[in-house]
């Protein structure tokens, strides 16, 4: 009888594995589950924007969030790479690494896809990117994704260029680069650009703009129960659905939140070696 019993036990384990479900909680005990969010501010900065929309999913999916800090990109992306937290919010590059070596499933992101434009001063004799060969260019960072994708883009030219990179450390810093001369081109979102006066804008001109491409998702760990994960989803589309949750999700880049999905909307990003030019976890 004991056999019986324990293959019937462990029977009912492997189906509960296969079929993607949590391990019951003991009576009154709720699944903890890590966000770790992307270091694009300090960490009292993320801490202060995201708090709001991890207790709202504890409350609303019956489940534990609790946030996931970093100082250091290097830091998180490892934390990708050994497959750590949960859930993951990312940029698209780091979001094709974490499904690759790990699995994880995009859920949601923001409706509006973003593009990435090159300008150059408005009065400069650079024409093409051709021109760029020997110049120097400037970027928020070295791991951003306008850096990674527009580099992407230019080393993929027929005519292999050389040129500096600079990295400003912010949107507007690569601006003020390119309007006084510092920088001989830079690299930004659209998005960030169309937040300028009108002045400022004039004073650049566009030599590059790239396709548009889906903006960073949450994403799950494969390990976490599709239950889960879904309501994870739908929570997120209620908030949507409110004024005061459409502003949250706005704050936290998810603004217009719909369903993200790998194949469509990051399969492509493969092409980009993502390692190669980050110099991944380091």
């Amino acid at each position: 009888m004991p056999n019986i019993i324990g293959k019937v036990v462990f029977f009912s384990v492997l189906a509960m594995l296969v079929a993607g479900t949590a391990w019951p909680a003991s009576a009154g005990q709720r699944v903890v589950y890590t966000l770790a969010v992307i270091p694009s501010a300090p960490p009292v900065t993320l801490h202060k924007r995201w708090t709001p929309y991890v207790e709202r999913l504890s409350r609303e999916t019956g489940a534990e969030f609790r946030l996931k800090h970093y100082e250091k990109m290097a830091e998180f992306e490892r934390d990708i790479w050994n497959g750590v937290p949960d859930f993951i919010f990312s940029s698209p590059t780091q979001v094709v690494v974490a499904h690759k070596s790990h699995g994880y499933i995009p859920l949601v992101r923001s409706g509006k896809e973003v593009a990435v434009g090159l300008y150059v001063p408005a009065d400069s004799p650079i024409r093409s990117i051709d021109d760029l060969a020997g110049k120097k260019v400037s970027f928020v960072g070295n791991k951003n994704l306008c850096s990674v994708y527009v580099r992407h883009l230019l080393g993929k030219q027929k005519n292999k260029l050389s040129f500096t990179n600079e990295y400003a450390g912010s949107s507007r810093n690569v601006i003020i680069n390119v309007i006084r001369g510092r920088s001989d081109a830079g690299a930004v979102f659209v998005p960030e650009l169309e937040r300028e006066s009108e002045d400022t804008r004039k004073q650049l001109r566009e030599i590059l703009m790239t396709p548009e491409i889906a903006p960073h998702p949450l994403s799950a760990h494969p390990r976490v129960p599709r239950t889960v994960r879904e309501r994870v989803k739908q929570a997120t589309f209620a908030m949507a659905a409110t004024q005061e949750g459409a502003e949250l999700l706005k704050s936290l880049m998810l603004g217009g939140a719909i369903a993200a999905e790998y194949e469509k909307d990051y399969q492509s990003l493969e092409l980009i070696d993502v390692k190669g030019l980050t110099n991944w976890g380091e």
